[in-house]
């Protein structure tokens, strides 16, 4: 049996304790029995072995591995420069090691900002007197003290309550104040119970008495924390893509090594001539560059969405927002503007006014579907009615109140109204049974009487109404089912209707309908165009909320989101795990009433459905579903600490179109990487050929190590980053969603990487290099050369061959399948000053002797260097042609046979 159900003393003697609280030396066993009231923590986590840990990743090992093999080449060959580029790379596995640490330990502050919610010291009735005690020292069976504005520290169930209410948005999401009430509780759940408070929440207003029933991780805020701390995040696209491309490189790095090695062997070159020819072959393969520049065009990418008010706190989240199938989202303040407005009203005389204006504090008009003399007198009789009994305020610095109230008040704003000066009797509180509230004032000795509420419960109070002549009129049958029907006209819409009375009595009976009032937090504008844009792309939107489902329904058909049924907490409860998997794969559903448990339930299995989840939350109650999802998309506004830091993007207005901006960037991110990685691997052909040519032909070593150093971390980052900050193409929001399973490196990166730009590049370099050769009196079958002045200058062609071919390859990579004519020159400047920057690279090694030293180049005959100009130009023609010819047969394809 609950505890919430039984009797107060009953409870007391289940909880062997009484009104006078347990004595110091019962409280002390129980402290010992049941541990400190605080939320349990697993061992410390040891951060200098998590950042040690960092540098065992797979990446970090094949960027480790070919560090030592640049110093052990270094150590028989120190002529190459290679232990310049074993520190280079070193450094850029300490850069990434350090970012993913950084990340992960701002991850592991949620259980932190968990802990801030619970207060610090807390009063209690021990011994039969009041004192004060930290909150860790609270035990099941003390009596708590709860005042207006204290924290509460641990669950009970109320003894004493005079006007309590509390805030409990922490743990249900819902930010309207809820009463307490002294009754036991027939709740189906602890949470729901009306007679219990609970950890981590607030007392809004009045005081009460709780007698505690658990403390620590038995609170419904531990089994929050606990289920937070349990969830384990999945692996992300990205994480998947950077394993899945340093595999494929490994392995092709160490096949080709042991192969020349071998071939190295047997050609009678010597074990110490075949090891470091291997060698500089693995370090060739290996594109040291390619993780520093995903990094940082992931970072870019995050920037602009900041920009966009989306902060993404994890930069692999960047690239799975592409990835995204379904939103989950909330409806309050997320699709809606999380401010109550008054836009319609119905007097009892029949006229309908509609109010403009949106918000608390914006102007609006009134418009009057008929009008007589008496109407406006009519119409500032209702808004007086509900400005009276109000507890709300607006000022010009802030709000105060309930949001209903906020949308009355506001409503007689607009119109000009203020209260009268009247002395404030009595009031009837609001409570979640009576479902109304009333004033009592009294103006010039006469008694005044201003009730609002449900239109079910105050109807039956009403025994006249306001005609449309101004005159108290009898309330007919006639009038009272128009009224009903009015209101229910209203509630289809999705507005929440009050009824407005008064009366001459200091009593809730015989009183005067004025009307009705309905209210809505209305839908954000941009909303409309940002579900049918996931309509096009692919992503299906399911709302999750704790509101009504007349009302979720009705929001949801006002901004285009289509459902094929409303599912309901205690309906989602009975399904079992199965058949919620097979109904979400068939159907799209929206969620109403529903708890924080549900929101992880229905994460878990879309996502066992092979569905890419993004979830919204801004309470306590959401940490867990917001960890689980794949993208858990927290509210900058009006979201918690905790729901933040379980999340791994914080929205900075609260708003649902952000996250389509989001996921736009995010489908970028993964097309931009796509481009880079092809741009990298075209760059990877003309490293890797010279020295297999070298191998099989009688001829010079056309590129040293240092040299692939130079395009490895020099020349193709900063033009990868900028291909890393191009604009969406046109259609990205029309494609759909990239496949959990879909691969950056696949075949179509690889074979045109690799096998079509790259060989072009490889070509180019090659011909540079012999073309300058032949030139200069070179034989074929020369390969000591006795100047080595005209070495350095034929290896700098070599580089030349390969540079000038990437300047053209990252304009025509600008975009995956359109032309680079259509996007621009000036359209993305950073590439403009990536340009720059090669070119003054290039001057630099053809004339500054301090590069060329480290670099070993050498200046070059300016007429020789015509050799280069057929190559760029030829490889960014092909390229696209090619690009023309995918268009082509992709328009083909979409004719109707």
């Amino acid at each position: 049996m609950q505890l919430f159900t039984l009797e107060k003393e009953a409870l007391l003697q289940r909880l062997k304790s009484s009104e006078n609280g347990l004595s110091s030396a019962l409280a002390a066993r129980r402290l010992r029995e049941f541990g400190p009231n605080v939320l349990e923590q697993g061992a410390k986590k040891n951060y200098l072995l998590a950042y040690a840990r960092q540098y065992s990743q797979f990446f970090a090992i094949l960027l480790e591995v070919a560090a030592l093999l640049s110093f052990v080449a270094d150590h028989y060959d120190s002529k190459q420069g290679s232990d310049v580029l074993g520190y280079a790379i070193i450094g850029a596995v300490i850069v990434n090691a350090t970012f993913t640490f950084w990340q992960e330990y701002r991850a592991d502050k949620a259980m932190e900002e968990l802990l801030k919610l619970i207060p610090v010291r807390v009063s209690l009735r021990r011994d039969g007197d009041v004192v004060q005690v930290e909150a860790e020292d609270l035990v099941p069976g003390d009596i708590m003290l709860l005042e207006e504005g204290d924290k509460v520290a641990a669950d009970g169930i109320i003894l004493e309550a005079n006007s309590l209410y509390l805030n409990l948005s922490s743990l249900t999401g819902e930010s309207a104040p809820v009463a307490r009430r002294l009754q036991p509780d027939t709740a189906r759940r602890t949470l729901e119970a009306k007679n219990m408070v609970f950890a981590g929440t607030t007392v809004l207003s009045g005081s009460g008495i709780a007698v505690v029933s658990a403390t620590g991780n038995a609170t419904e805020f531990g089994n929050i924390a606990s289920l937070t701390k349990n969830v384990r995040k999945t692996v992300t696209p990205m994480q998947r893509e950077i394993i899945h491309i340093t595999r494929i490189f490994t392995g092709i790095a160490l096949l080709m090594g042991c192969v020349f090695f071998a071939l190295g062997l047997f050609s009678g070159k010597g074990i110490l001539m075949a090891s470091i020819f291997a060698l500089a072959l693995i370090v060739a393969n290996v594109p040291e560059g390619l993780l520093p520049t995903i990094s940082l065009s992931l970072s870019l990418a995050s920037q602009r969405m900041a920009r966009h008010n989306a902060l993404v706190k994890n930069l692999d989240s960047v690239q799975t927002l592409g990835s995204a199938t379904v939103i989950c989202t909330d409806k309050t303040g997320t699709l809606t503007r999380n401010e109550m407005s008054t836009k319609l009203l119905w007097l009892a005389g029949g006229e309908e006014i509609s109010i403009s204006g949106e918000g608390y504090r914006e102007p609006g008009e009134f418009s009057f579907s008929r009008h007589n003399e008496s109407s406006e007198q009519r119409l500032t009789e209702l808004l007086t009615a509900g400005i009276l009994n109000c507890r709300a305020s607006i000022d010009e610095e802030r709000l105060r109140g309930d949001p209903t109230e906020l949308a009355i008040v506001a409503a007689a704003r607009k119109k000009g109204i203020t209260a009268p000066e009247m002395t404030k009797l009595q009031e009837f509180i609001f409570t979640s049974e009576r479902k109304m509230m009333s004033t009592v004032f009294e103006d010039d000795g006469k008694i005044q009487i201003f009730a609002k509420g449900a239109v079910e419960v105050l109807l039956p109070r009403c025994t006249s109404f306001l005609g449309d002549d101004g005159k108290e009129q009898p309330l007919s049958e006639n009038k009272r089912q128009e009224a009903l029907a009015r209101a229910e006209t209203f509630e289809n819409q999705a507005f929440r209707v009050l009824l407005v009375a008064s009366g001459t009595e200091a009593r809730e009976e015989a009183l005067t309908l004025l009307g009705l009032v309905a209210i809505m937090d209305l839908p954000r504008s941009e909303v409309f165009a940002a579900i049918a844009t996931c309509k096009g792309a692919g992503i299906r939107t399911m709302m999750i909320t704790g509101d009504n489902p007349r009302t979720a329904a009705a929001i949801a058909h006002q901004i285009g989101m289509a459902f094929d049924r409303v599912v309901t907490g205690p309906e989602l409860e009975a399904l079992h795990d199965e058949a919620l998997e097979e109904m979400l794969a068939a159907e799209t559903v929206l969620f109403a009433r529903m708890a924080s448990s549900q929101k992880l339930r229905i994460a878990t299995a879309l996502q066992n459905n092979g569905e890419v989840v993004a979830m919204t939350g801004d309470g306590v109650n959401d940490a867990p579903a917001l960890k689980k999802a794949d993208i858990g998309i927290a509210m900058g506004l009006s979201g918690t600490e905790v729901a933040k830091e379980a999340a791994d993007m914080v929205l900075l207005d609260d708003n649902f179109s952000s996250i389509v901006i989001a996921i736009e960037e995010g489908r970028n991110v993964y097309f931009n990487i796509k481009k880079f990685v092809t741009y990298v691997l075209a760059s990877n052909a003309p490293e890797i050929v010279p020295y297999i040519l070298q191998f099989f032909l009688k001829i010079p070593l056309p590129l040293s190590v240092i040299q692939i150093l130079s395009i490895d971390l020099g020349t193709d980052i900063l033009p990868g980053v900028a291909l890393g900050s191009e604009r969406p193409e046109k259609n990205i929001m029309n494609r759909p969603p990239v496949r959990r399973n879909e691969k950056i490196l696949d075949r179509e990166v690889f074979l045109r990487g690799y096998f079509f730009l790259g060989v072009i590049e490889a070509t180019a370099a090659m011909a540079a290099f012999l073309s300058f050769l032949l030139l200069h009196g070179w034989q074929y079958g020369t390969v000591d050369l006795a100047d080595p002045l005209l070495h350095r200058q034929a290896m700098t062609m070599t580089l030349l061959g390969a540079v000038s071919c990437q300047l053209l390859n990252a304009w025509t990579m600008r975009s995956w399948e359109f032309s680079a004519f259509n996007l621009g020159f000036f359209s993305n400047r950073l590439l403009l000053w990536a340009m720059a920057v090669e070119l003054v690279w290039v001057w630099a090694i053809l004339n500054v002797p301090e590069v060329q030293r480290v670099f070993n180049t050498a200046s070059v005959p300016l007429n020789d260097l015509w050799i280069l100009l057929p190559f760029p130009l030829l490889l960014f023609c092909a390229h696209e042609f090619y690009k023309w010819l995918r268009r082509r047969k992709k328009n083909r394809d979409l004719l109707p046979t």
